[in-house]
Parts: C-alpha cells; sequence; structure tokens
C-alpha cells in the first residue's frame, strides 16, 4: 500500500468516524474556530490545514485507545487481543 493510499484510507477512517456525530454538533479547533458537523468532514476532505489538525487529533486518539491509556492498570476493563 503506497502512502498515498493509507493517507486516503486514514481520510476514511476519519470522515467516518466524524459522521456519527449529531447533525448539530460543533467542534472547537483552538484559534481556528468552531466548525458545524459537515463543515469539518470537508475540511478533513479537502486537505485544508484545518482538516489535517482534525486528522492528526482523531489518529492520536485511536492509537492511545489502541494502547490501553483510557484504561489504567486499577480498570475492570481488559483487553483480550
Amino acid at each position: 500500500m503506497t502512502n498515498e493510499e493509507k493517507q486516503k484510507e486514514i481520510i476514511e477512517i476519519v470522515k467516518a468516524r466524524l459522521s456519527i456525530l449529531p447533525a448539530d454538533a460543533v467542534l472547537s479547533m483552538g484559534s481556528f474556530g468552531e466548525f458545524k458537523k459537515d463543515q469539518i468532514i470537508n475540511e478533513v476532505e479537502n486537505n485544508t490545514d484545518v482538516g489535517k489538525k482534525v486528522v492528526e487529533v482523531q489518529m492520536e486518539y485511536l492509537q492511545m485507545l489502541k494502547k490501553g491509556i483510557f484504561y489504567g492498570e486499577s480498570s475492570s476493563y481488559q483487553t483480550t487481543l
């Protein structure tokens, strides 16, 4: 898989995650301002600075989730993967 193909796949994953937000959801992107759900998906699709930041944040979140960062050692939740 080429880097371009990987990037397209990542964008599709991020868009899928964003698509499940409520229609009236508004995301605050710090100094970039606030964006409605459709606006933020458009930013991701167009690979703008805002879109790139959204992709970066979403991928960091998914990587932390995979590593179990959100579930401390004392948590009763255990992964079996």
